[in-house]
């Protein structure tokens, strides 16, 4: 018997069942996480684990109108229909928070917001002010149900789980992908629907697009090549081309030597340090998961230290070596794409673009 059998949370308030619910949910959470999920920024949607979703596919996702009534196919081809504009949202991700706010949309909660999310000044202090439920995969199913929302706001392939259960019982969730600039023009199309914004959000991504293609625009024509190493405590893996550094090489046309390898995760694959030295990358780019971003860099520079095989590597002893801040690398900078793509471009090329400025 499903859970939404057993009972029917909106309408039952005694403290045990709740409680019971927070725990079973931490638990099937909790077993999507990652090792040491204990850390803030062990929560990283760019680097979540390999779940069960359905594939997002040329299909997913979708919005039946830009006026209510709406229904909205999400990235993985669960249907909502809203007969109006839902009032009470709660998201539990940092990037859709950011794009949500970007189109007049509030919120009444959201996960823990950690300084790797790059909260746009617009609406800091009011993002800042909001309940904040626990780490994205240690979400307090407590509290989130005594809010009653009217829409839960998911991340794919990060909260699969979580969003199943909660769809068991009852409630309206939407679940997005941020990784490429494709999933950002889908999200302003959904999230400007059902917030009666249309117009607002295709104007807000036409600039994002705009802007990108500007900077690519101006990268050299060079045939070059890139690995991008992901440090967490877990270890050290590569990044796909679905990853966020991974879909912005793509833009300006660099090529991922880690392209085609299988994976690990939903943007990951193992290290194969033979393979890096072997294709010799013109770049190495390091992005990390730490409560302390300068970790990433510690332990890397202590990895090419005293491990041999980096030292034949010569974008590593030739110091082209990038580190990438979390707020832009680790989860999707969402309204300020352009400014985390012009940082990438310039830390690859500061003869071009200049030095890259920091988030």
């Amino acid at each position: 018997m499903s859970v939404a059998n057993i009972v029917n949370l909106r309408g039952f308030h005694m403290r045990s069942t709740t409680r019971w619910l927070q725990v079973s949910l931490t638990i099937l959470v909790g077993c999507l996480g990652l090792a040491g999920c204990s850390s803030t920024a062990e929560t990283a949607e760019s680097s979540s684990p390999a779940t069960s979703a359905p594939a997002a596919t040329a299909d997913f996702p979708s919005v039946s109108s830009d006026s209510f009534p709406i229904t909205v196919t999400d990235w993985t081809g669960h249907e909502e229909t809203f007969e109006e504009a839902p009032e009470k949202v709660a998201i539990l991700s940092g990037t859709p928070l950011n794009l949500w706010y970007d189109v007049s949309g509030t919120a009444v909660a959201t996960s823990n917001l950690s300084d790797s999310v790059h909260v746009s000044d617009e609406h800091a202090e009011e993002i800042e002010e909001l309940p904040q439920l626990g780490e994205p995969f240690n979400v307090d199913a407590e509290k989130l149900v005594e809010l009653d929302p009217d829409l839960i706001i998911t991340m794919y392939g990060m909260q699969d789980t979580l969003t199943s259960q909660l769809q068991e019982l009852g409630f309206a969730t939407l679940t997005v992908r941020t990784n490429d600039l494709t999933d950002l023009e889908n999200v302003y199309e959904v999230f400007g629907a059902l917030n009666g914004t249309s117009d607002d959000a295709a104007a807000k991504m036409a600039d994002i697009r705009e802007s990108t293609d500007a900077v690519a625009a101006q990268w050299p024509s060079a045939d070059e090549s890139a690995v991008i190493l992901f440090q967490s405590e877990k270890g050290l893996s590569v990044k796909l081309d679905n990853s966020i550094a991974g879909a912005m090489l793509t833009e300006l046309g660099v090529t991922n030597i880690a392209s085609g390898l299988p994976r690990q995760g939903s943007d990951s694959a193992t290290l194969d340090l033979e393979e890096v030295v072997k294709q010799q990358p013109d770049y190495v780019l390091v992005t990390g998961r730490f409560s302390d971003p300068s970790r990433a860099k510690e332990i890397m520079e202590g990895e090419f230290a005293k491990n041999e095989a980096w030292q034949s590597v010569d974008a590593v002893t030739e110091g082209r070596v990038t580190y990438l801040p979390q707020e832009y690398f680790l989860y999707n900078a969402g309204p300020d794409y352009p400014a985390a793509f012009e940082y990438l471009a310039a830390s690859l090329h500061p003869d071009v673009y200049g030095e890259p400025v920091a988030p």
